[in-house]
């Protein structure tokens, strides 16, 4: 499957043209797990973890060959819960935006004794393929 580049599997996306799959049973969720990567690497996940896996997702349901739980079974098991905050995450969350702005160097005094269970944010994490 990494034999892929990224033009060639959008190409497919667009043509629904099926992925060349190897017949074992393994083959199926290694093959969707790279095509995910290449996608979700290829788009903003830095600044919008959950828009782009929607994005992927809807792309890959389009094409056809995958179903939606093979797709969110890959997403979940990349998933890594963490407090470095994305831009989309900050935006939906303003109080973490605002607790953030506080700890920054022009306001160090004011963030001291908030001390508690932060929010975490998922992001996904793929290994890169060539």
């Amino acid at each position: 499957m990494t034999q892929y580049d990224l033009d060639e599997l959008i190409q497919k996306i667009k043509n629904q043209s099926p992925f060349d799959l190897k017949d074992s049973e393994r083959s199926r969720p290694t093959s969707l797990r790279v095509i995910i990567s290449k996608l979700y690497y290829s788009l903003d996940y830095e600044k919008e973890p959950q828009a782009i896996r929607q994005k992927v997702t809807q792309l890959l349901l389009y094409h056809g060959q995958f179903s939606r739980e093979e797709i969110d079974e890959v997403f979940r098991s990349s998933a890594k819960e963490t407090t470095a905050y994305s831009v989309e995450f900050l935006k939906q969350h303003p109080e973490v935006a605002k607790a953030e702005a506080l700890k920054s160097k022009e306001f160090p005094d004011e963030a001291e004794g908030e001390e508690g269970e932060k929010l975490k944010e998922v992001k996904y994490i793929f290994p890169h393929y060539r």
